[in-house]
């Protein structure tokens, strides 16, 4: 990368980062149950609809940004923007239900991911009244979707094409890197940043065992393993010594839980170690168990499961002394953890599972270059011994939900982003592109001053 033209990114992105349709006739029944609740989510979601609507309250809504497909646990799109009546900009997610009572019947009212839904779209309705309301008893604005649209078949985009597709069009692919590049910078230094502070308040060590334990979690666990990680703190899990392990098991409650009580008929000999510290600890620590309801055990693959997880956390506190030791070099680092080994966690995917023929690493190489890019780089940054060079030569090995919005926002279609995703630096300063302007963003693009930065790049770089 030439140093004046990542100069001059830095300086511009961190610039940068500060008709109404009729209501539609009632619908034939049997056209409504045509299609499942996802295929009428795909319809709502490609704009078939229109975009402003009557409220079941009679106000206007306008539907100034979709949002984002949420193919997780939640509401079904998510950082979306809408005006009622002309006021201000209200945003949050969306919930697209078949049927009004379905809110009360899958228990969004009782769940707090559903506390930032702005808008209940639903088609069936009942004689009765049915609120939306969140835990905090806000009410929600409702649509009755009205209407048919012929479509036979779909297939619903993840985001739709920002207006970032045309100039990054015609800009060769080491601009659009270079591009790529600042931003993994700028993404890398604030970690860095986070981690320093977090040194501050705890001191290293406790920074490092909390980002170790995040990053552990993947996805869907990482504040049950961060608050673990705090109520079982490094430098005491060290002083238990051989109880370490059963205080991490103890303390999340998974010793404790009725389902995991069959592991004792698997391998007796793993768990009856593990209970044989933890009755003696219990009472001391027995207030710190974590609610299993914090605990997400749905949608990640076996490797993932929180349990294997734990397994692994267990090991890094038994060898802290040698994390402590490894040579400021990603590559010696990623070569450390692959070799990460643990008698039971080797040929177990979770505590009841049966045991495998073979054994398998404890950490994969995915979440090698997850940690890598999320605790080992940052804490280098943090320390001034950066490793940049090393870092960029990382490949990715998979991608995830918001990877693939972000490049259909800014790419328009997958093979162009393909080149622009094949490092993991590169993954992640699309990530920091997607949380600095399209997440930012509340205008569908009208307003995202990434474009502009993209021209003035493709000016500054003619001829």
């Amino acid at each position: 990368m030439q140093p004046s033209f990542r100069c001059f990114n830095e300086s511009i992105y961190q610039q940068a980062c500060t008709r109404v349709t009729p209501l539609l006739r009632e619908q034939d029944a049997s056209l409504v149950e045509k299609w499942t609740e996802f295929e009428w989510q795909a319809i709502w979601y490609s704009g078939a609809f229109g975009t402003s609507f009557r409220a079941v309250s009679g106000s206007l809504v306008e539907i100034v940004q979709f949002g984002f497909w949420n193919r997780e646990p939640g509401p079904d799109f998510v950082h979306a923007s809408l005006r009622v009546d002309g006021g201000r900009l209200l945003e949050g997610d969306i919930e697209f239900d078949m049927h009004v009572a379905d809110w009360e019947r899958h228990g969004h009212s009782q769940n707090p991911a559903f506390d930032r839904v702005v808008l209940h779209l639903f088609l069936h309705k009942s004689g009765a009244s049915h609120f939306t309301r969140t835990t905090q008893n806000r009410e929600v604005t409702q649509i009755h979707l009205q209407g048919e649209i012929d479509l036979l078949h779909i297939h619903p985009p993840i985001a739709h094409p920002g207006r970032c597709c045309a100039p990054l069009r015609s800009l060769p692919k080491q601009t659009i890197d270079s591009l790529i590049e600042t931003a993994a910078r700028i993404r890398m230094q604030r970690k860095a940043d986070q981690l320093r502070r977090i040194t501050i308040a705890h001191g290293l060590d406790e920074a490092l065992f909390q980002a170790f334990a995040v990053a552990l979690g993947y996805k869907l666990n990482k504040i049950p393993f961060l608050v673990l990680a705090q109520r079982a703190r490094l430098q005491l899990l060290r002083e238990l010594g051989p109880a370490a392990e059963s205080l991490l098991f103890g303390i999340s409650g998974f010793l404790e839980d009725r389902k995991t009580h069959r592991a004792m008929s698997i391998d007796p000999d793993y768990c009856r170690y593990l209970w044989e510290h933890w009755w003696q600890i219990r009472g001391q620590f027995a207030h710190l168990i974590l609610r299993q309801n914090l605990w997400r055990f749905g949608m990640t693959r076996p490797s993932n499961h929180p349990h294997r997880r734990l397994g692994a956390l267990a090991v890094l506190v038994r060898r802290w002394k040698e994390v402590r030791l490894l040579p400021p070099r990603l590559e010696d680092v990623a070569e450390w953890m692959d070799g990460l080994s643990h008698p039971f966690w080797d040929h177990h995917f979770t505590l009841n599972s049966r045991r495998t023929a073979r054994p398998f690493h404890l950490l994969g190489q995915t979440r090698i270059n997850e940690i890598l890019a999320n605790v080992i780089h940052p804490m280098l940054v943090a320390t001034n011994q950066d490793d940049w060079e090393s870092y960029k030569k990382i490949r990715a090995e998979l991608g995830n939900r918001r990877l693939m919005i972000v490049c259909k926002r800014l790419f328009g279609e997958t093979n162009r982003a393909r080149e622009h995703i094949r490092c993991l630096y590169q993954q992640q300063g699309l990530l920091q592109i997607f949380e600095d302007f399209c997440l930012a963003d509340t205008t569908n693009c009208a307003g995202c001053r990434f474009p502009e930065m993209v021209a003035k790049a493709r000016q500054d770089h003619q001829p």
